[in-house]
């Protein structure tokens, strides 16, 4: 089940857009595809930088987030390395926050469903626990959680959750370039982001990154830039925006504008990072994430180590345009080119004690998606991880289930369909953790044969009343358990009262 109306995101996204709930300016240049990826390009090196890069970005800023640069180096100096960290009894370690966990969540999404499915990804964010969470994503998931579609979960905000974990978004497309690629970007952003501003920031970063991928040098310092801004005019509204307590004082207009009007000038001048980066501040605030990165990106991308502790030292929200500074130069010069004490040093966890866990995913996602992987990467591949499951479930609901195996069905009322004499079946709502409901179908013994999921209750109940099935007197039948079956009604036939060919949507 996709959960989309079109088969082709082009479509779903286009009419998302159309129709207003997806926030872009919908163009031709959305129906273009990328340009195909040279086969000289070392993708393995280069989308293992990406998002390595991201994640070392994220793990050197995290333990000194939101503090103004000069309050940060008047308690820590200039940071080079991970700082000691509270969640790992004071080891200087990598450790994550939001950045890569969303992202690689993202690449998880990914690799379990082939490609970018938008309700499955905000499953794979509602399920854990996310580090340093923002008011943005917490407000989407209280929506998500409570059955809204997806189209309709994310929170209006202009603020940088999106594109702190949009890089992954590209890599299904690495050997089969497609204007797909605009639309997943898209709907991964508008997920969690209802808002004009993070879509079209997305977009043109991940724009930037696939070019950044086909380049063998570093570009010149205004390209950044302007390439930036080239995709922005090509798909951005003409909606004002603000800054936030005047940074850049009395500037209205949109993103493309404000980096004409202060970003290019800076680069011409050579105004130091710390020194540019105040003139329109540096938090969590888009109109603020993209100049800095953007600008530290034209000053250091020729270093890959320079960027990242550029960002990680001279802006506030340092975790986030570290993770969006390190994905781009990783993307630019690669793996190989990261410091190997930042990568050795990385936990690579995603949760609380899951280390490793992104160099499975990043192997996984390079035989997957036919790019390839990496010694460094298959080392730190935690032993026989790649045996087991990709996604290993914590709910029962979720799992694949053996025959005969218990379920827990919460729900005290059952619903009931006769279909002959003494024959009937039954069914069971639940709610689902990670939002919507659940109709469990089972016989008189308590065998569940077959399950249905409905993002609201109410919709669940009108598809049982619809195919005929009444709530059940409680006293008729007492069914003292439920476990799994594979039972079939027609032995080898379809499930005739639920998902079967006599299901009535």
């Amino acid at each position: 089940m996709t959960y989309r109306t079109y088969q082709d995101k082009y479509f779903e996204a286009r009419a998302l857009a159309q129709s207003g709930v997806l926030k872009v300016r919908w163009t031709d240049w959305l129906a273009a595809s990328p340009v195909p990826l040279s086969d000289q390009v070392n993708l393995t090196d280069k989308v293992e930088g990406m998002l390595l890069g991201l994640a070392v970005g994220d793990s050197l800023g995290n333990s000194s987030e939101s503090l103004m640069p000069d309050e940060r180096r008047n308690r820590y100096g200039y940071i080079e390395n991970y700082l000691p960290n509270r969640h790992a009894n004071g080891q200087c370690i990598g450790l994550p926050s939001d950045d890569t966990q969303m992202a690689f969540w993202t690449l998880e999404q990914l690799i379990a469903n082939g490609c970018l499915e938008p309700q499955y990804l905000g499953l794979a964010f509602s399920r854990r626990r996310i580090f340093g969470i923002g008011k943005s994503v917490r407000k989407f998931l209280s929506k998500f959680k409570a059955g809204t579609s997806w189209r309709h979960s994310g929170a209006p905000s202009a603020g940088n959750g999106a594109l702190m974990r949009i890089a992954p978004v590209l890599i299904p497309y690495l050997k089969e370039p497609s204007c797909n690629l605009w639309s997943d970007t898209l709907l991964a952003a508008h997920l969690t982001h209802d808002d004009a501003l993070s879509n079209v920031s997305c977009v043109a970063f991940v724009d930037l990154l696939w070019k950044l991928l086909g380049m063998s040098t570093a570009p010149e310092p205004a390209w950044w830039i302007t390439t930036f801004i080239e995709t922005c005019e090509c798909i951005e509204s003409d909606q004002d925006y603000q800054p936030r307590a005047g940074h850049p004082i009395g500037f209205s207009g949109t993103l493309s504008q404000l980096l004409k009007q202060y970003v290019l000038p800076a680069i011409e001048q050579k105004r130091p990072v710390l020194e540019a980066c105040s003139e329109w501040h540096s938090g969590a605030y888009l109109l603020e994430t993209v100049p800095s990165a953007l600008y530290i990106l034209a000053r250091h991308g020729s270093d890959p180590r320079a960027a990242i502790l550029s960002a990680v030292n001279d802006t506030k929200d340092n975790d986030t345009i570290a993770a969006i500074v390190g994905a781009a130069v990783g993307a630019l010069h690669g793996l190989a080119a990261l410091p190997d004490a930042w990568i050795a040093q990385l936990s690579g966890r995603t949760e609380a004690s899951d280390d490793g866990r992104v160099f499975e995913l990043l192997a996984r996602a390079g035989a997957e998606f036919k790019y390839g992987v990496s010694a460094e990467v298959q080392s730190r591949v935690p032993n026989d991880a790649l045996k087991q499951p990709l996604i290993q479930s914590r709910d029962l609901e979720e799992d694949a289930l053996s025959q005969g195996q218990s379920i827990t069905v919460h729900s005290p009322t059952l619903w009931v369909k006769v279909f002959g004499m003494l024959n009937q079946s039954w069914a069971a709502i639940d709610n689902l953790p990670a939002g919507g409901v659940r109709i469990w179908f089972m016989d008189d013994h308590g065998r569940v044969f077959d399950k249905l999921d409905y993002q609201l209750r109410r919709e669940a109940r009108d598809a049982l009343r619809r195919n005929g099935w009444g709530v059940a007197d409680k006293d008729f039948i007492e069914i003292a358990g439920f476990s799994n079956s594979n039972h079939s009604w027609d032995e080898g036939g379809p499930r005739h009262y639920s998902s079967g060919q006599y299901w009535i949507y």
